[in-house]
C-alpha cells in the first residue's frame, strides 16, 4: 500500500499533429485527459495542432474551445488574398510586370482570432512548458517558438522565445500555397509539417518522461480528392502520417490516430462528429496511458 502511494507517476508531454480541421479531434482528446484527472505537463503542436496547444497553454478548457468551435464560422479565420490573385493575374497578362502569388489566404485572420482568444499572451505568458513548430521556407530551418529550455545542437533549428502565441500560430499553421507566409524576425515562415508534422522531437529535447502523440494522418484512403483544397487536405493528411512514423516509433511513448474523415478547410459542418472521434480515439487508451504513466 506504501509503495503504490508512493510510486511516482511520470509527467506527461503532449504532441498535437497538424491536419486541417482534422484537428478538433484534440479538443477530444484533451477533454478526456481532464476528464479522467490526467495533468498535462507539457505541449507541443504543429499547423492546427499549434491552434489547440496555443489555447490550452493560455488558460482554456478544452470544453470551452468546443464551444468556441461550433460557434466558428469560415469568415473567422479564412480571408482571401484577393488583392494578391488580381495582381497576379494581371502579371501574366502584362509582359513585363510580374506579381507572385504567395497564398490564396491571407492568415490574418487567424493570427487575430487567435490574439483575441489568448488575450495577447505571449509564450512566456503561457501556464506549462510548450514548442510550436514552424519552418522558414527560404533557409529549410526548423523554428521552434518556446518558453522553456530545449537541448538542440543542430545548425538547422532556430529556437525563438520572444513572440506572441498568435505569430507562433500563424508561423505554424501556414500551409504553403494556400497561406502567405508568416514574416517573422525577417523570415519567412510556413506550415511545421514540413519539418516535424507530430512534434514528438520537440517534446523529446525538452527532456518529457512520457510522450504522447496524436496524428490525424490515416495509411490509407477511400475516397478520390477533387479541386485544390481536397488536393492540398490529403497531401497534408498523406504527410502527416508518412512523415511521423518514424519519429514516433523512437520517440513517442504512445500513439493515436483519431479515425476522422478528410474536412474542407471552409466546412464546419463536422466540428462535433471530430471532436467526439478524438475523445472516441482517447477512451480506447486511456488505460495504457494510465498504466505507462504509473498512475494504475
Amino acid at each position: 500500500m506504501g509503495d503504490n502511494m508512493s510510486k511516482k507517476v511520470k509527467s506527461l508531454g503532449l504532441a498535437l499533429g497538424g491536419g486541417g480541421l482534422k484537428g478538433f479531434a484534440h479538443i477530444g482528446i484533451l477533454q478526456v485527459l481532464e476528464q479522467r484527472g490526467i495533468p498535462i505537463n507539457f505541449i507541443a503542436g504543429t499547423s492546427v495542432g499549434s491552434i489547440i496547444a496555443a489555447l490550452y497553454a493560455s488558460g482554456i478548457s478544452p470544453f470551452h474551445m468546443e464551444t468556441l468551435a461550433l460557434r466558428l464560422q469560415p469568415g473567422d479565420y479564412l480571408d482571401y488574398n484577393y488583392w494578391g490573385m488580381l495582381k497576379h493575374l494581371f502579371g501574366l497578362l502584362k509582359s513585363g510586370y510580374e506579381s507572385p502569388l504567395e497564398g490564396i489566404f491571407k492568415g490574418d485572420k487567424i493570427e487575430q482570432l487567435v490574439e483575441k482568444l489568448t488575450r495577447g499572451k505571449t509564450l512566456q505568458d503561457c501556464r506549462l512548458p510548450i514548442a510550436i513548430v514552424a519552418c522558414d521556407i527560404d533557409s529549410g530551418q526548423e523554428i521552434i517558438f518556446t518558453n522553456t529550455h530545449i537541448e538542440a545542437d543542430q545548425e538547422d533549428l532556430l529556437i525563438i522565445r520572444e513572440a506572441r502565441l498568435s505569430q507562433a500560430v500563424r508561423a505554424s499553421v501556414s500551409i504553403p500555397v494556400t497561406f502567405i507566409p508568416a514574416r517573422v524576425y525577417n523570415m519567412q515562415l510556413v506550415d511545421g509539417g514540413i519539418k516535424s508534422m507530430v512534434p514528438v522531437v520537440s517534446l523529446k529535447m525538452m527532456g518529457v518522461p512520457y510522450i504522447l502523440a496524436v496524428n490525424l494522418g490515416s495509411p490509407r484512403y477511400r475516397h478520390p480528392v477533387r479541386g485544390i483544397f481536397q488536393i492540398i487536405s490529403r497531401s497534408i493528411d498523406i504527410l502527416a502520417y508518412e512523415t511521423s512514423k518514424t519519429e514516433q516509433q523512437w520517440l513517442a511513448d504512445q500513439v493515436i490516430y483519431p479515425q476522422v474523415p478528410a474536412i474542407k478547410l471552409d466546412d464546419l459542418s463536422k466540428v462535433e462528429s471530430t471532436i467526439r472521434a478524438g475523445r472516441k480515439a482517447m477512451r480506447h487508451q486511456i488505460n495504457l496511458l494510465e498504466s505507462g504513466l504509473g498512475i494504475l
